[in-house]
Parts: structure tokens; C-alpha cells; sequence
């Protein structure tokens, strides 16, 4: 009777636990989602080894990623064999992973949210690259293009 007794101890403190810990996830999400997200990003933070007779060698690679699930950017959790990380990780929501993928994937998160960061910075040159080439391919002048960011300015409601 006593193990019964622990164990309900147990499972009660877990699920609010759980609750806790899915409802930080879920803020980090929020937290990250005000970034401007130009595009899925994967970090990974762990890796799982083999040993080949001579050294250990990666196998699996444990990856956080913000990703586009049902019109929303999300945290998600994926796998990747090597040496083919750009095969689908299978990412599926942070909050809807085991307690124990969510327990140690709780300690990168900080890691995780300068790569986000990096990641818009490194989008940059792309889109000034994508810019100058459309400028260019329908022969827009500087001042017709400021004119344009003007009337859009205004109807996004952020007027200069």
C-alpha cells in the first residue's frame, strides 16, 4: 500500500510539473515568435555516439528548431542520422515530446535563442542582394522606390 501510495504522490507532483514546464515552453515560444523569423532554424544541441574500433563517431543529432507548424513558428524537436542532416528531422512541437525530451532540451534553450538571432542577421545580405536585384530588373530609381516604402509605410499604419 505504501508503494501505491508514493507513486500517486509521484504522478500528482509530475503532472503539475509537466504543466510548469509546458507552460515556459509554450513562453519561449512566444518570447521568440515577437523575433522576426525569416526562415526555419535548427540547432543542434546533442549528439549520440558510436564507437568505430578507433574513436567515436556521431550517429544521431538531437536538434531544437523553430519551425512553421500550421500557419505558426514553433519549438520543435527533431533527430537527424548523420552524416545527412538535411534529411527531415521529423520535428514535432517541444510540448508535444516526452517529459524527458522536453526536461533536457530545457538547459540549450538559451543557446538556442542567439542562433535565432543569427539567423535573421544572416538573412540580411539575402535580402539586400534581392533588393538591389529587383531594383534593378524593373529599373526603379531610389526615388521611386522611397515613394513606394512610403505609401506602404502608411498602410501598415507605421507612417514616417
Amino acid at each position: 500500500m505504501a508503494l501505491a501510495k508514493r507513486a500517486e504522490q509521484a504522478r500528482r507532483v509530475l503532472f503539475e510539473r509537466y504543466d510548469q514546464l509546458n507552460a515556459l515552453w509554450l513562453e519561449a515560444e512566444k518570447q521568440l515568435s515577437k523575433f522576426h523569423i525569416p526562415c526555419p532554424v535548427c540547432y543542434e544541441y546533442a549528439t549520440d555516439e558510436e564507437y568505430s574500433g578507433q574513436h567515436y563517431c556521431p550517429v544521431i543529432g538531437h536538434c531544437l528548431g523553430l519551425q512553421k507548424v500550421k500557419g505558426q513558428w514553433r519549438i520543435c524537436y527533431g533527430t537527424y542520422f548523420y552524416p545527412a542532416p538535411e534529411e527531415d528531422s521529423g520535428w514535432k512541437p517541444i510540448t508535444e515530446c516526452s517529459a524527458e525530451v522536453r526536461v533536457s532540451a530545457a538547459s540549450h534553450l538559451p543557446r538556442f535563442r542567439e542562433r535565432v538571432v543569427e539567423s535573421a542577421e544572416e538573412f540580411i545580405p539575402k535580402v539586400d542582394k534581392a533588393i538591389t536585384e529587383l531594383k534593378e530588373a524593373l529599373e526603379m530609381p531610389e526615388e521611386s522606390l522611397q515613394a513606394l516604402l512610403a505609401e506602404r509605410a502608411k498602410l501598415n499604419g507605421r507612417a514616417k
